[in-house]
């Protein structure tokens, strides 16, 4: 049997009919699993896990998670259409560098979105729907708290006291503080919390409110 033409290979792929092979199932989302998973153990690497907890940290991580499983898709995609190497290639350089995405992490919700088109225009219908499931739950999972850098703003002489005061504070509104830092030079202390999905800001904000007046610093609260 000769080499397949890229057509005969759109042919070959577990289009429509796919659905009714299980097998074709569970290569698919093993694929997405095993990299979503070896994305989380980098993500984990004790070296990332011995840096004190910053927003780029914790974007980092994430964006290896997105990645990973960005290069599961593309593979799946080339090894159908090995053509659309090159094609992919052109369209991830153009949307890094020619189009405003912002952080990597909203790049690479751009990039998969843009194979899952992709692979529904390749007729890859099976491996269309698994991912657009399979990454809606990762989107799910991943942003399922906000995090925020919180700056405040304070006198040299109660940084010590008004960071406790603080660190419980964003506690009691139900926050979990996920790293801190002091600059005695600019005079200001920021915080990293994760606020649980459907926390207001108004609870929040009640619950610096309660901090002793003397205590209290300029809080710069992120938009």
């Amino acid at each position: 049997m000769g080499k397949l033409s890229d057509a005969e290979h759109f042919t070959a792929g577990p289009g429509w009919a796919a659905f009714s092979e299980p097998r074709q199932y569970l290569s698919a989302a093993l694929v997405l699993l095993a990299a979503t998973a070896s994305g989380a153990l980098l993500a984990h690497h004790p070296v990332y896990r011995r840096r004190p907890i910053t927003l780029g940290v914790l974007e980092q991580r994430k964006t290896l998670v997105i990645y990973s499983t960005v290069g599961a898709l593309i593979a799946i995609i080339c090894t159908v259409a090995p053509s659309m190497a090159f094609v992919i290639f052109g369209i991830g350089g153009l949307m890094r560098f020619r189009t405003d995405t912002g952080e990597s992490t909203t790049t690479g919700h751009t990039i998969m979105g843009t194979l899952i088109g992709l692979s529904w225009g390749l007729g890859l219908q099976l491996v269309a729907v698994l991912a657009t499931v399979y990454f809606w739950i990762m989107i799910f999972v991943l942003e399922a708290a906000s995090i925020q850098k919180v700056t405040i703003g304070i006198d040299i002489a109660n940084m010590a006291r008004a960071a406790e005061a603080y660190r419980e504070a964003f506690q009691r509104a139900g926050c979990r503080v996920l790293g801190h830092n002091k600059s005695f030079k600019k005079l200001q202390m920021s915080f990293v919390i994760r606020a649980p999905r459907g926390l207001d800001t108004e609870t929040i904000w009640a619950a610096l409110g309660a901090i002793p007046e003397e205590l209290r610093g300029t809080v710069d609260w992120p938009e």
